[in-house]
């Protein structure tokens, strides 16, 4: 699974999360699905706070030339929307981009074969989260670092295909067992499928299917 080319002004920088280890992880962590992936040949794919756009380019790239699949990539930050056209396009891949509060503007019936989302995860406190600065919300994830993530929870098995798989990365400190219990709830099972330790974080991806 090739690694897109992301190129990010000074400019960009101010406004959009530079890729890190954690988009990485969660690049390798389709790569390591890929077979999977392309046998079960997703018609619509949706990544949840897109940033620089890599992760869902990525994603685009390797499915290319096995299925014909629709990208939609969202992000609440105009910027990063612009840069992950822009990265998309520099990657000859076609994944259509809207701006809009996580999943807002989606609407429920099950369409999505493919969920990715990499949330704002850090631990802060509540306060952060409403910081006027739009770079803050990459990344500000409030008491326990779920407080934006929780909000998506709810709403995966109403867009996710009865087939889909939906794939999360949290930190330690996000507690992942809860996670898990929590999706359990949610007639969805989980499963820790990588993890990486990294300058003081452990970083995990999650993976989640419906229960039949």
């Amino acid at each position: 699974m090739n690694t897109p080319i992301v190129k990010l002004s000074d400019k960009d920088l101010e406004s959009v999360y530079d890729p890190s280890e954690d988009s990485f992880l969660l690049i390798d962590a389709l790569e390591a699905d890929l077979e999977v992936l392309k046998a079960m040949k997703p018609v619509m794919c949706l990544e949840i706070g897109s940033g620089s756009g890599i992760v869902i380019t990525a994603l685009a790239m390797a499915l290319k030339k096995h299925c014909q699949c629709y990208h939609l990539a969202i992000d609440i930050n105009v910027d990063a929307c612009k840069v992950t056209k822009k990265t998309a396009a520099e990657n000859l891949v076609d994944v259509d981009v809207a701006q809009m509060d996580l999943l807002s503007c989606i609407r429920t019936g099950n369409v999505f074969d493919v969920v990715v989302f990499n949330p704002p995860y850090v631990v802060t406190s509540d306060d952060e989260i409403s910081n006027g600065q739009i770079l803050f919300k990459a990344w500000a994830g409030g008491t326990n670092g779920r407080k934006i993530m929780e909000r998506v929870f709810p709403k995966i098995p109403r867009i996710l295909s009865n087939t889909g798989t939906f794939y999360l990365l949290v930190i330690e400190a996000n507690d992942p067992e809860h996670i898990l219990r929590v999706f359990m709830d949610l007639n969805m099972v989980g499963e820790i499928i990588a993890e990486r330790k990294i300058r003081g974080e452990h970083l995990y991806i999650l993976r989640f299917k419906k229960i039949k």
